[in-house]
């Protein structure tokens, strides 16, 4: 499908391929990230909510109306080894209804978690209301986030990382698994329906065996440039891209003030010319 967001002609200037808004864990709307991102004189900006499309038709508006690019794509979370790994698809047919059937229910089987975290949660004598995470998500798929935020209002934690720490991280007390979906199945759905297909911020798995079942998967690319990746990160990864041959995005993965309170667009930013070679391929594989 071909998208109406406003194209960048000169083909040049910085760009964020990783954000986040209040259609997943975000605190931005799709039209205050895009207005920030103008603001930051960025060229374009990524929509990535994680498996979240709702709020791409609204990014797109916006970047029209500041004439400013805007990259549909979603954060897609897969698992493989017991470890979680994501998987930024951009340009993927969000409007296709199979591919919409497909987030609605990863919707609903996020709901049923952040249930099962909640009554968890009340049984260990931590009292949260699961219609007060519902609340904090305003509409948007409920996650960790949400909970963790609850348990700050409910003075259970002082913040939102204490609330992972103590209760819902990978080992916590209160945490639920996800959805199990292979980086293989991520990246067929994701190719099917005309994407490209990026691991996102492989440093902050602790090795590489993740990174290296996506790239057996079939990924186009890796998030190279990344907050979380220090310089020996980022020279690992570019690496392992160049043997590879795949490409290379970055991103802030800005979620709007709610990780650390910062907000973090553009603290990462690429050249254009990343964004280029992820358009290219896309255009390669339509033509066939």
């Amino acid at each position: 499908m071909e998208y109406s967001g406003q194209a960048n002609v000169s083909g040049s200037g910085l760009v964020d391929l990783h954000a986040h808004t209040v259609f997943s864990d975000g605190l931005f709307t799709p039209e205050e990230l895009v207005a920030e991102a103008d603001r930051l004189k960025l060229t374009a900006v990524a929509i990535t909510d994680h498996d979240a499309v709702g709020g791409i038709d609204r990014a797109l508006a916006a970047g029209r109306s500041h004439q400013l690019e805007v990259v549909p794509g979603v954060e897609m979370s897969c698992n493989t080894g017991g470890v979680d790994v994501h998987i930024l698809a951009y340009y993927i047919d969000y409007q296709h209804p199979a591919v919409r059937d497909f987030f609605e229910m990863v919707r609903q089987k996020r709901a049923e978690r952040a249930e099962k975290m909640v009554k968890k949660l009340n049984e260990l004598g931590v009292k949260i209301e699961l219609d007060r995470v519902r609340e904090l998500a305003q509409g948007a798929a409920t996650g960790r986030p949400h909970v963790a935020q609850a348990l700050v209002e409910a003075g259970a934690v002082r913040t939102v990382d204490e609330a992972f720490q103590r209760y819902i991280a990978y080992e916590g007390p209160a945490y639920f698994p996800k959805m199990q979906l292979t980086p293989a199945d991520a990246m067929a759905f994701i190719h099917r329906y005309g994407g490209v297909a990026v691991v996102a911020h492989p440093g902050t798995y602790h090795d590489d065996g993740a990174l290296y079942s996506a790239i057996a998967a079939g990924v186009d690319g890796i998030e190279v440039w990344h907050p979380d990746h220090g310089k020996r990160n980022v020279d690992h990864y570019r690496e392992v891209a160049t043997k590879n041959g795949l490409l290379m995005t970055g991103g802030s993965d800005c979620h709007g003030g709610r990780k650390q309170g910062r907000v973090f667009l553009g603290s990462v930013a690429v050249s254009y010319a990343c964004l280029q070679e992820v358009k290219s391929l896309r255009e390669k594989r339509l033509k066939g």
